[in-house]
């Protein structure tokens, strides 16, 4: 086994040597098929650059300003941004955040979107008829889907009736049908009004049905739309305010507290003072205003707030200082030293 692995080092040996020589005389030939103003070195470079990608494998210029001087940092701009004071700031998150609150109401009393899948018409099964002759005397055939089955029918004698009978009539009686059109009471539509509009002039402005609204105050150099001055549709009069207190976020539909708000919890353990009852009451997020709905985010809301209550009570927080509360609409939870 040694020898054999000698001998197959060797043939590896004497292979790569020859391909070295192989290598060096190629070389040799592009170097004496090479220009006179180029080496065989620069020759084969430029065969393996072309072998790499050709011109994107070369060497690129360097970008812009590669070796320009670094800017002072005294070219910065010193002047503060020019943004809205901060009642002005203040006053336009209240006005998002109603917003927000009215939307979310809004969104539960629609309740969530219906989504029940199409009911099918069901197929009537086929169903057999005495019509055909079998070894009993009488026949059995398949009626379309959607007809009454037929009735077996007696054997005719030669008049057509059958044998030592009268001609049986096969329509039902008239008088039975009279009693049920009349206890049946006939469904009527109601009159339906067609109107005519008054014919219309060539160059004539046709009238509208309702009153145009009353022209807007015209200022000049700006375009006010016709109903600018109508009046807006009534809102519900809900509570839109935020509940006062410290928010804790959580994930969504979840009990998990978020991290990095121990900042938040600390604030409100450094406003209390000796024995102070901290009150805490978790938001469930409720998508409607339906009772199943409503207790489902109370569920949610008090497991919210005892999370925060045993991350109070991890703080040095006694549980019985505590006081848990839950709502069914709503974001979070809230801490505050006040009662809700």
């Amino acid at each position: 086994m040694k020898t054999n692995e000698a001998t197959v080092g060797s043939v590896e040996i004497m292979v790569g040597k020859k391909m070295l020589r192989t290598g060096a005389a190629l070389a040799g030939l592009l170097g004496l098929s090479a220009c006179a103003h180029r080496d065989a070195v620069d020759t084969v470079d430029n065969w393996w650059h072309q072998y790499q990608g050709g011109v994107i494998a070369q060497q690129r210029p360097p970008p812009p300003g590669a070796h320009a001087t670094y800017p002072h940092v005294g070219l910065t701009p010193t002047q503060p941004a020019d943004v809205p004071s901060a009642p002005a700031r203040t006053a336009l998150t209240d006005k998002l955040t109603l917003q927000r609150n009215f939307g979310q109401r809004l969104a539960a009393a629609d309740g969530p979107l219906p989504n029940l899948p199409p009911n099918p018409t069901p197929r009537k099964p086929a169903m057999p008829s005495a019509s055909a002759q079998s070894d009993s005397g009488s026949s059995m055939t398949v009626d379309a889907a959607g007809q009454t089955p037929s009735a077996p029918r007696p054997p005719a004698n030669a008049k057509g009736a059958p044998d030592g009978t009268k001609p049986v009539s096969t329509a039902p009686p008239q008088k039975k049908t009279a009693d049920k059109s009349r206890s049946a009471p006939v469904a009527s539509m109601p009159a339906v009004t067609q109107f005519a509009p008054p014919p219309i002039l060539p160059g004539q402005v046709p009238q509208m049905m309702s009153p145009l609204p009353p022209s807007a105050p015209q200022f000049p150099g700006f375009d006010i739309p016709r109903d600018a001055d109508l009046p807006d549709r009534p809102a519900p009069a809900y509570d839109l305010s935020n509940p006062h207190g410290t928010l804790i976020r959580f994930a969504q539909a979840s009990d998990q507290m978020m991290r990095g708000q121990e900042h938040e919890l600390g604030s409100v353990l450094g406003r209390r003072g000796g024995h102070a009852l901290v009150y805490v009451k978790g938001f469930g997020e409720a998508s409607s205003l339906r009772p199943m709905d409503q207790a489902s985010g109370i569920r949610l809301g008090l497991l919210r707030a005892r999370t925060v209550a045993e991350a109070l009570m991890l703080r040095g927080v006694p549980g019985s200082d505590i006081r848990l509360a839950a709502g069914a609409l709503g974001q979070g939870a809230r801490i505050d030293l006040t009662p809700y």
